[in-house]
């Protein structure tokens, strides 16, 4: 009974950590795209139809301001002074909201490959067995942060730490080891299959 009560606490807290960071996209999203159509309304009067693929013209004028000024945000966000003050809200504000630092990583994951991020996707040995996780930080001593990852909600773990030969990264980006979990270990020959065949041949 003990067994069946914790699964169950333990999934319902995972899948609140899984939306939470979801629920406030949508809620951001929501407030946007209220604004941008007021703003749009006025721009509606000037196009000469009413509708377009059966979408109301002020709704896709509304998405359109949304993504134009993500992507003059993105342009801004390159500059010193904008990521000096991006790092004081992650810092102070958004790294209270749980699993953001998860989500972050995903996101430049898929900008860039790994490049700029600071979770790398290694493999874990404990004991006799391997783990796929995310390396966080280095700490002096030798030691390792690592996330642990749980399958198939990557988004709820735990947090261990790891000497440093403990610890193999793996060529491949957060976000397709992400997707392993997700999908319960398929893929793994092809993700893992080198690294682990290496390290059978030096025991």
């Amino acid at each position: 009974m003990g067994n069946k009560y914790s699964f169950l606490k333990t999934t319902i807290i995972g899948g609140l950590l899984f939306l939470v960071p979801i629920v406030v996209i949508l809620i951001i999203l929501g407030k946007a795209f209220d604004i941008m159509s007021r703003v749009a309304e006025p721009l509606s009067a000037i196009v000469p139809i009413d509708m377009l693929g059966g979408i109301a013209i002020v709704n896709i004028l509304a998405l359109l301001l949304i993504v134009f000024i993500c992507f003059g945000a993105g342009i801004a966000a390159r500059s010193n002074r904008a990521t000096t003050f991006v790092r004081y809200i992650e810092n102070n504000f958004l790294s209270q909201i749980p699993t953001y630092a998860f989500v972050k990583g995903m996101t430049q994951s898929f900008e860039e490959g790994e490049k700029g991020n600071n979770m790398k996707a290694v493999l874990a040995k404990l004991d006799d067995n391997y783990q796929i996780a995310f390396e966080i930080e280095r700490i002096a001593g030798g030691h390792v942060a690592v996330y642990l990852p749980g399958a198939p909600n990557p988004w709820s773990g735990s947090v261990c730490i790891f000497t440093e030969d403990r610890i193999q990264p793996i060529d491949a980006t957060m976000a397709t080891a992400v997707n392993n979990l997700r999908h319960l270990g398929k893929g793994s020959d092809a993700l893992l299959g080198e690294i682990l065949k290496r390290n059978a041949l030096s025991n």
